[in-house]
């Protein structure tokens, strides 16, 4: 079976988590990758990066082990979730924009990581990891 491309695999959790914007982005906010949608994608990579910067020093300060996922949650229960993962040694983000009227969002993004991964293994050669 071919491999996913990075877009192909966003665009497949938005389908099956019905999630309203996806996007892979650099731990330092660059975009790698989006899932069609009508948020901006650079902007959105930014802020998530600048979260995850956030949450790294609170994470630092509390003793805290590396981070998995960071979300925030407005009060029309519409979430922004960031899964913070390693592929390579390097750090990344995928981050789902989650609807109120969905409760379940962990197994969807579990199956985007590891096919993200194995995207990324088939594109730099390394099978190490």
């Amino acid at each position: 079976m071919a491999e996913m491309t990075f877009e192909e695999t966003l665009e497949r959790i938005n389908s099956e988590g019905n999630f309203r914007a996806s996007v892979l982005a650099s731990s330092d906010g660059l975009p790698i990758a989006a899932a069609a949608s009508p948020y901006d994608p650079e902007l959105t990579a930014a802020m998530v990066g600048l979260l995850r910067s956030v949450a790294q020093q609170t994470r630092t300060q509390v003793g805290m082990a590396q981070l998995d996922e960071v979300s925030l949650r407005a009060t029309d229960r519409l979430r922004l979730i960031c899964r913070c993962f390693q592929m390579d040694g390097e750090d990344f983000i995928l981050a789902v924009l989650v609807p109120r009227e969905q409760r379940y969002y962990r197994k969807t993004t579990n199956w985007a990581l590891r096919e993200l991964t194995s995207t990324w293994r088939s594109i730099t050669g390394n099978q190490l990891r």
